[in-house]
């Protein structure tokens, strides 16, 4: 087995950035954690005269602790989980015990629904009524969670976005922070932390794709709201299989391939690149549609897509993904959001779409405080 990975930066070792009068201000301090399936991501900011504020950061792939490549996805048991998160938190550098916790798209489910009410007392009653009719499991398996997107007076009617979580999720979680001897703030799912530090202030219909190891996720969003997701199977892992195959190299080979050259072909191979392209078509075709029948449902018009998760960075992927879905596409740039030093503006933009969870979380931690 190869060395993991690890990315991690901690700002506090370089003490020439601080002056005497900043480093005597009490800073509240928030981990953002971001547990995905291959890597987990945490984010430390604090709070600097009302200003969010970048003090470490650090990735590690969570392959190694399963025994498998880089790039993969894992399933594996809270303790292991634990030893990641303790491990990732000490090559940070990061110090904070409140973690605000992202939870994962796939432990949730989460869905806009009329309530025939605009009395907010009364839709509190409501909910657990209506969230039977949606919710696709036993409502003593989730926690549930909402609030309202608009109202319409002529109708007497809300529309509510409803996300329901399971509770065992919930315990895992918990339990992997409370494993490492910190405490956990809040928990939420990962569409709105996302959403929170991808969306520019101004934006009005959005559409966020998150590219993961496991799977792609698209959050169509409305002046910030959610108004519709969807999953597909296009995803990291996929992408580096069809490398793997149609080159003839092993997973490791394929995957240091894919993050080289992404779709961009070597003068020797343009098969590689036709099966990268087989795979997105495939699942892009899928998410236009969905974009499409919200656009006509809604009646608004997709103005971007922003492009966020590990995979938003693979060469050549932004002006593929613009040809292939007729829109302007861009890179998520959450640490546009939280102060940090300019020399890191580059690095920062390279890394941000893969934090744009761990970041997002750890903004609303700052908030709530």
């Amino acid at each position: 087995m190869y060395a993991y990975v690890i990315m991690a930066f901690d700002l506090s070792k370089i003490s020439s950035l601080f002056t005497s009068e900043i480093s005597k201000v009490q800073k509240r301090t928030v981990v953002g954690l971001d547990i995905g399936s291959s890597a987990i991501k945490i984010v430390q900011l604090n709070d600097t005269k009302g200003v969010p504020t970048l003090e470490t950061y650090g990735e590690l792939q969570l392959g190694p602790y399963e025994n498998v490549e880089i790039g993969r996805t894992t399933h594996l048991p809270t303790g292991k989980q634990v030893e990641a998160f303790v491990d990732i938190m000490r090559e940070a550098s990061a110090t904070a015990t409140n973690i605000a916790c992202a939870i994962s798209y796939n432990s949730s489910f989460s869905t806009i629904i009329s309530v025939a009410t605009t009395d907010t007392e009364k839709i509190g009653t409501m909910i657990p009524v209506e969230a039977k009719k949606y919710v696709p499991v036993p409502l003593n398996e989730v926690t549930l969670d909402w609030f309202p997107v608009s109202a319409k007076s002529e109708s007497k009617t809300t529309k509510v976005l409803l996300a329901a979580i399971h509770n065992d999720a919930l315990k895992k979680y918990e339990a992997i922070i409370k494993g490492a001897g910190l405490q956990a703030q809040f928990t939420e799912v990962e569409i709105f932390s996302t959403i929170r530090s991808a969306i520019a202030q101004g934006d009005e219909t959005v559409a966020i794709i998150d590219l993961g190891a496991g799977s792609t996720k698209l959050y169509l969003v409305h002046k910030g709201v959610v108004g519709k997701t969807h999953s597909v199977l296009m995803s990291g892992v996929e992408l580096t299989n069809a490398i793997s195959k149609t080159a003839g190299i092993d997973f490791r080979q394929a995957e240091e391939r894919k993050r080289q050259d992404g779709l961009f072909a070597r003068p020797d191979d343009t098969g590689v690149q036709k099966a990268l392209t087989t795979v997105l078509e495939r699942g892009l075709r899928e998410l236009h549609k969905v974009m499409a029948r919200y656009e006509t449902d809604e009646g608004v018009q997709v103005s971007k897509v922003v492009l966020s998760g590990s995979g938003a960075l693979l060469n050549g992927l932004s002006p593929y993904v613009s040809e292939m879905l007729s829109r302007p596409v861009t890179i998520a740039d959450p640490f546009a959001k939280v102060a940090y030093p300019a020399f890191l503006e580059d690095t920062l933009k390279e890394a941000g779409p893969s934090f744009a969870v761990a970041v997002g979380t750890a903004l609303r931690g700052l908030a709530s405080e």
